[in-house]
Order: structure tokens, then sequence, then C-alpha cells
């Protein structure tokens, strides 16, 4: 599991905290709480867009955890 995990670690940029070890939802917020108030600082547009394409449980193969 690990060969897969550090070959799909070299694939994702850094920004990408979704199924990653270490990563927490927490840290995306804070960065998100962060753009923000620096927006309204700056007193600038703002737009921000939450993508999910795809369901993550579902495409989980179970038999692979």
């Amino acid at each position: 599991m690990n060969l897969m995990e550090d070959s799909l670690d070299v694939q994702l940029r850094v920004q990408q905290s979704g199924f990653r070890k270490d990563r927490l939802c927490i840290d995306q917020i804070v960065t998100l709480r962060i753009i923000v108030e620096r927006s309204v600082g700056w007193n600038s547009s703002l737009y921000t867009d939450f993508l999910d394409y795809e369901k993550a449980f579902d495409s989980v193969y179970r038999r692979t955890l």
C-alpha cells in the first residue's frame, strides 16, 4: 500500500488534501478563511467554487481496505 500512496503523492498537487495521510479538513478550512480575510482586507472580489465530481466513498474499492 505504501508504494501506491507514494506514487499517488507525486502526482497530486501540494494543495490536494482529500484521502491523503496527515491532511485534515480543518487545514483546508483555515486556508480558505485566510484567503477570505485577505480578500476582505484588500477590498477585492473573491469567487469560490466547490466541486465534487464523484461521490468519493462510492468509488472506494472496499476489498482493498
